[in-house]
């Protein structure tokens, strides 16, 4: 979680710190990340960079979730909520032609087991547990293995049609 004082930063500062979080995030996993490379980049002292976020961990599950908003934002609608399968289809195209590429491709291959980025809560209901948790494996392994895209999303629609899940 971001501290009072990154959210007190001027707009301008607060994009400079989230691009060179991004820009690390997306050339190294987090294991591998380091603060010098941020702080140079981002032109902050390396106190700061502890001023606004508790370690590298805290700092990647803010530039998460900045970057999965922005994804987000293209594909949110009510008409993505009732079709699953072209909601997960959408995601992976915007995440594909995204800036972001690279960060959502190694968060999804090498980051997602090392942070927790507020997963979506367990629905009582079976039927919409299995569909996220289709959904969300397929969206895994579509960026973990970019040539096989089109059979995962393949067979996502053949696993939602034998759940009764429709297209709209």
């Amino acid at each position: 979680m971001v501290s009072t004082t990154f959210e007190h930063l001027d707009a301008h500062k607060q994009q400079r710190v989230l691009a060179a979080l991004v820009t690390e995030f997306s050339q190294y996993p987090l294991a591998q990340a380091q603060v010098a490379r941020i702080v140079k980049q981002a032109d902050i002292a390396r106190g700061a960079f502890y001023k606004y976020f508790s370690d590298l961990k805290d700092a990647y599950q803010y530039a998460f979730k900045e970057v999965i908003g922005r994804l987000h934002t293209g594909i949110a609608g009510p008409e993505m909520r009732r079709d699953p399968y072209a909601a997960t289809a959408a995601f992976l195209h915007e995440a594909d032609e995204s800036k972001d590429r690279d960060f959502i491709r190694l968060h999804f291959t090498k980051n997602s087991g090392l942070v927790s980025v507020g997963e979506a809560p367990i629905s009582e209901n079976a039927i919409e547990w299995a569909v996220t948790t289709l959904c969300h494996s397929a969206i895994s392994q579509a960026l973990a293995n970019p040539d096989q895209t089109d059979l995962i999303l393949k067979h996502l629609k053949a696993a939602l049609e034998q759940l009764h899940v429709k297209e709209s």
